[in-house]
């Protein structure tokens, strides 16, 4: 174990052990008659209080090498690949993404949710990477607090090209709300004609503001593509741009690389796809 995190073990350890004392003779305190049963009350959570902030206090240095560490390892990575790195995104950055609903509520909500963070963020262009088709793309970790105890916690990967005129949609895993909902009258773009189209509806969710658009846009290949892929990939498409992420899930900067290269096959896939 490195001494950082050693070091918060042992504090965290000791704070919980103080506590749990503090609150032992307070327990005497009640059961003796020194205390009332409402004091003890404050004294718990006043006890309670000050573990929590002496953990935040022990362990924050900790957390912050270790975001240190971090993006010292995405900067590697990036100068491998031939990319930029940044480690914080800028609100242009976000703004330029604000089209997309993952990124929208972040737009949206900006001024009141001062502790959104867009972080460890790779840039670079085909040219710079050597690709032959013409694109420029982001790899970015979005944090978001969404009014959930977690938050939204993920990386993303961008893509800007003028080899896409994509229609606005939305593809996400299909789950049981979304099956309620779609029978109550919400939005789910069905493909029911053939087998290949039927898996694909059975396992995914898809939405947007111009559905005849979007079902020219879903040919056949791809829908025999995301029909045969795991059922755990958001896409979203709108105009020149591109995105692809997991819920939840943070690529390690060791599998960058493979993340860049499954965003690739995704992005050829819609580009092969636009209408002539």
């Amino acid at each position: 174990m490195n001494k950082p995190l050693l070091l918060a073990w042992v504090g965290s350890v000791l704070v919980l052990l103080a506590t749990a004392v503090g609150l032992f003779f307070a327990r005497d305190a009640i059961d003796d008659g020194v205390l009332s049963r409402g004091a003890s009350d404050v004294v718990s959570l006043s006890l309670g209080l000050i573990a929590a902030f002496l953990i935040i206090i022990v362990t924050l240095p900790y957390a912050k090498q270790r975001a240190k560490r971090l993006a010292k390892k995405f900067k590697q990575v990036a100068e491998g690949m031939g990319m930029k790195f940044s480690e914080e995104g800028d609100s242009a950055l976000l703004q330029g993404l604000g089209a997309f609903d993952l990124f929208g509520g972040a737009v949206k909500w900006q001024s009141l949710q001062p502790n959104m963070r867009i972080t460890n963020v790779l840039h670079g262009d085909s040219e710079q990477l050597g690709y032959s088709e013409e694109f420029e793309v982001t790899i970015l970790r979005y944090w978001h607090p969404a009014g959930t105890r977690d938050g939204i916690d993920q990386t993303v990967i961008c893509f800007r090209s003028p080899e896409l005129s994509l229609p606005q949609f939305d593809l996400r895993p299909e789950v049981l709300f979304h099956k309620i909902g779609s029978a109550l009258g919400y939005q789910d773009i069905d493909f029911e004609s053939h087998q290949t189209g039927a898996e694909f509806s059975k396992k995914y969710l898809l939405r947007g503001t111009d559905e005849q658009m979007i079902r020219t846009l879903f040919t056949d290949k791809i829908l025999t593509f995301f029909a045969a892929h795991p059922d755990e990939v958001y896409v979203e498409g709108s105009g020149d741009q591109l995105i692809l992420y997991r819920k939840s899930r943070l690529i390690e900067p060791e599998n960058i690389s493979a993340f860049m290269e499954e965003g690739l096959e995704v992005f050829r896939l819609f580009a092969s796809s636009q209408p002539s």
